[in-house]
Order: C-alpha cells, then sequence, then structure tokens
C-alpha cells in the first residue's frame, strides 16, 4: 500500500507538470501523460485492493459508523471530497477546453483510489474486534438480534 500511495504522489506530479505544459502550449505531452496515467491509476489500485482485503468481515461503512477510528472516518471523508472536487473541477474544465479533462482525471483518480484504500484498510482492521466485544458483552450491531 505504501508502495502504491508512492507511486500515485509520483504521478500526480507527473500530472501536474503535464498540465503545467498544456496551460502554457494548449497542447497535451504524451510522454508526461501516460506515465502519470500508469503510475495514478497502478498506485492507486495497488493502495485500494489490499485495503479492501484487510476486513476480515462485512464492511459496513454506515452501519458501523461509529465504531470505526476517527482516522478511517476523515480518510474516507477526503477520499469522497477528492472524487467531488474532481468531477467538478473536470467539468468545469471541460468548458473551457475538450482536451483539459482528460489531462486533470488522473490528478483525481490516483489521489482518490488511495484515499479510499487507506480509509478501507484502517476501518476494516478495527470492526471485527470491535464486534467481537460489543457480542461477548451482549450487545450486538445486527438489528435482528
Amino acid at each position: 500500500m505504501a508502495g502504491g500511495t508512492a507511486s500515485v504522489l509520483a504521478g500526480t506530479g507527473l500530472g501536474l507538470a503535464s498540465l503545467s505544459a498544456f496551460v502554457q502550449s494548449g497542447r497535451s505531452d504524451p510522454l508526461l501523460l501516460l506515465p502519470s496515467l500508469a503510475l495514478s491509476l497502478g498506485g492507486g489500485y495497488a493502495a485500494l485492493f489490499p485495503g479492501i482485503s484487510v476486513n476480515r468481515g462485512q464492511l459496513r461503512v454506515l452501519r458501523d459508523w461509529r465504531q470505526h477510528p476517527r482516522a478511517g472516518k476523515v480518510l474516507w471523508i477526503l477520499s469522497l471530497a477528492v472524487a467531488t472536487c474532481g468531477l467538478a473541477t473536470c467539468i468545469a474544465a471541460g468548458m473551457v477546453s475538450p482536451q483539459a479533462p482528460g489531462l486533470l482525471v488522473w490528478l483525481f483518480m490516483g489521489l482518490y483510489l488511495a484515499s479510499a484504500g487507506w480509509a478501507s484498510a484502517l476501518m476494516g482492521l478495527t470492526v471485527p474486534a470491535a464486534v467481537e466485544a460489543g457480542s461477548r458483552n451482549g450487545h450486538s450491531t445486527v438489528p435482528s438480534q
């Protein structure tokens, strides 16, 4: 996960360099854009998939929200904010230039995937212990019990 996050940061740096070259010349540079795409998406998925697989039970983000650690909640909300800001930025940039969203989407997508992966890992590690402790005390998180 750490390697994936580092890859996302490198891809974001290359993406910013590609974006500044696009702003100056009005043309995208595939030599900067393609590595940015590979590093951002590859690193994002390299952080997301292990983060999801950490969960030993069923990850219920909304039902078990109070039992999740604060850091996991903050990262989860941050990942949703990154996705929302990325979508709004791509829509606004598309109105200015039809090529701009293609340059911007990798910047936001990699950051979203990495932050969602870390949030899932943090929340997935703590939920089974919290649910197990609750069931030993006679409490249950399942509404039917």
